[in-house]
């Protein structure tokens, strides 16, 4: 089953070039690990709620390899003095396509 890693960074404003190279060595060895299926870094626009400055979301094909790639590594979050990561795993439990697109059948949310 595909899981959704959610890894949403605090970054103090004097480490955030170091945090944006760590993460894109990160996200390298990630890349070619068996499992890997794709991730995307997300700034925070300063709109509403601005606890995290980033949030990492990777597509997984299963829990093991998620797990597997942590083997002999340690991810950016860990690495950069002064950011704190707070990852979590999630399965899709609901998802909602426009009306009239190809993937819905009338807009409704679907499991």
């Amino acid at each position: 089953m595909t899981i959704t890693l959610i890894n949403s960074f605090t970054v103090p404003p004097d480490k955030e070039e170091e945090f944006l190279q760590t993460w894109r060595g990160t996200i390298d060895h990630f890349a070619g690990a068996p499992g890997f299926i794709q991730a995307r870094l997300h700034r925070n626009t300063g709109m509403n709620d601005s606890t995290f400055q980033y949030v990492n979301i990777a597509l997984w094909e299963d829990v093991e390899t998620y797990r597997a790639v942590f083997r002999n590594f340690t991810p950016a979050g860990q690495r950069v003095d002064g950011v704190k990561a707070y990852p979590g795993l999630f399965e899709v439990c609901a998802e909602v396509h426009p009306i009239g697109s190809s993937a819905t059948s009338g807009g409704s949310a679907s499991r």
